[in-house]
């Protein structure tokens, strides 16, 4: 069983051990007298409203479309609201008309949540910056009429009805057409939302397992049906027709989540296993830990030896390995190419006997060595570049096996993402240096796009207008990109907002960064050729040099 496998099982153990506490202080509320009744029912409250916003949260860290991360919060905080607004109710008993108000209250969340699941689904494969379309809003109408009429209803009983003969209108009522509109709005939000995350879902899983959200839907419905007659044991068994639906509302979207119908952010153990690296995790006693399905088995002694030199597992691959917090991580490299090429100089000494045969197959040989020289020196230089970063990245990891706050892991893996996007760019972008002097800016867009996805999983707002079709020099691409680099790092921690822009005028070509942070940024001024501070923002300019015309 995975490391992820045990975490959930064990949350499944405590929400349900947490459900049972519920309900056996529900039975003992039922039988004792005041205050222990009200003790338990209080008590029993705070445990489920507790559970659903502790899946609120986890929700919001497990979700990655921002839409669908918006709407799913939203539900669960219309599940809190229901939840308190009917401890609320209960906890009042003299105050009969404000009992009932708070009861017809109820179908605020039992109307919203529905609607909110449709635009979930609508919301579902879109990119980040995908808002939903204006005639939905349309869908807002039906559901505030039935709410008003809900609110509404001692003006008209259209939706309860109430005996005429009756003092108190409390619990002895019927139902009316109203009543029988928002049940069938409900039902057909929820059955719309569930067939439109099926039919958009490309997972390939069964249809036994896509078909896993509707078991508590089916549940709720026939709940519905036995609370609609007043079956006398399921009052005594799960009378609390607030909890049950709120739970069933939770059952039905984490089982969406479960089955792949909305995407969330986990399986990284999964991920790392089936990825085309060859790599392997060890503990401190050399042991496997995590293995990707390409990592070739190596032996104890391989795996002690790489801790102080290379190893060589055959002709073709050899084994490095770096430690990390808990123990090392171990990569295979293949160097074929290399083993090939000299076996070819070995075999061409040994084959060829004429001296110009041999000359000819020496300089191609060399200039297979030459190309392999020029490929290190140019991951040397990499290296030494970004070596900063790199080291970055390994506190970053050495940080997150130990920190235990979900959150601040969440932010340190994103952080190291960033980085991560940086070390990739800035390579891309020294070997077109290496190879011309001049590019053209969309590659510096493509560095900026990439730094950009990563840093809005942090919840940074990104912004480039770079205009297409400008030649630059590669040194002034690479400088401005470290220099972008260099303000991300220092304000990681509370960056909020990064807009790049690119204006020409008749003194030349200016690049302009503007960063909003609570970091101080003025320590970097040097490597622009403006700046200045003006109302929360830091804005660095650069001259650029242009390295041709337009094309």
């Amino acid at each position: 069983m995975t490391k992820s496998n045990s975490k959930k099982y064990s949350t499944i153990l405590y929400v349900a051990l947490a459900i049972f506490t519920a309900m056996v202080l529900r039975q003992i509320a039922r039988w004792a007298d005041a205050p222990l009744d009200w003790f338990c029912g209080m008590i029993r409250s705070a445990i489920y409203i507790e559970l659903f916003i502790a899946w609120g949260v986890s929700l919001h860290r497990r979700i990655i479309q921002p839409q669908v991360r918006r709407y799913l919060t939203s539900i669960s905080v219309l599940v809190v609201f229901w939840m308190t607004v009917r401890t609320i109710r209960y906890s009042l008993d003299e105050c009969i008309w404000l009992m009932r108000y708070l009861w017809y209250l109820y179908y605020l969340p039992m109307l919203l949540i529905p609607l909110l699941a449709v635009f979930v689904a609508l919301s579902l494969g879109k990119p980040d910056n995908f808002r939903l379309s204006k005639w939905t809003g349309l869908l807002y109408i039906p559901t505030a009429a039935l709410l008003l009429l809900v609110l509404t209803n001692d003006l008209h009983q259209f939706v309860f009805v109430f005996p005429e003969d009756a003092i108190v209108w409390v619990n002895d009522y019927s139902y009316a057409l109203g009543y029988f509109l928002a049940v069938g709005w409900v039902v057909s939000c929820t059955i719309t939302a569930l067939v439109v995350m099926l039919i958009k879902c490309r997972i390939p899983h069964s249809r036994t397992v896509l078909m896993l959200p509707f078991a508590p839907a089916v549940v709720a419905l026939i709940y519905g049906v036995l609370y609609y007659f007043r079956v006398p044991w399921l009052k005594f068994l799960t009378g609390d027709m607030t909890v049950v639906f709120c739970l069933l509302i939770v059952a039905i979207l984490e089982c969406c989540i479960e089955c792949g119908l909305i995407q969330s952010n986990t399986g990284y153990e999964e991920l790392f296993m089936v990825s085309r690296l060859g790599a392997q995790i060890t503990n401190q006693e050399n042991a496997v830990c995590l293995a990707s399905a390409n990592a070739r088995a190596l032996t104890e002694e391989q795996r002690i030896s790489t801790k102080t030199q290379t190893v060589s597992a055959d002709k073709s691959m050899i084994v490095k390995s770096q430690p990390i917090g808990f123990g090392h991580v171990l990569w295979q490299e293949n160097v074929a190419e290399l083993t090939e090429a000299i076996e070819q100089i070995e075999e061409n000494c040994r084959d060829l006997a004429e001296h110009n045969r041999i000359r000819q197959e020496n300089l191609k040989t060399r200039k297979k060595i030459l190309a392999l020289q020029e490929k290190n020196r140019v991951s040397d230089l990499l290296h030494r570049e970004t070596a900063g970063q790199i080291d970055l990245i390994d506190r970053m990891l050495a940080q997150y096996d130990t920190e235990t706050d979900d959150r601040k892991r969440s932010r340190l893996l994103g952080g190291a993402a960033v980085v991560g996007a940086y070390i990739k760019r800035y390579g891309n972008l020294l070997l077109i240096g290496e190879r011309t002097e001049t590019a053209d800016i969309r590659d510096l867009a493509r560095c900026f796009d990439e730094s950009f996805i990563n840093l809005e999983l942090l919840g940074v707002n990104c912004l480039h207008t770079l205009p297409s079709d400008i030649i630059l020099a590669t040194k002034d691409m690479l400088q401005v990109y470290r220099s972008f680099e260099a303000a991300v790092e220092t304000s990681l921690s509370d960056l909020q907002y990064v807009w790049i822009n690119v204006r020409k005028s008749k003194e030349g070509l200016f690049l302009k960064m503007e960063f909003v942070c609570d970091s101080d940024l003025s320590h970097l001024a040097p490597m622009a050729n403006a700046f200045s501070f003006e109302d929360g923002a830091y804005r660095f300019t650069f001259k650029l040099q242009g390295g041709g015309e337009e094309r």
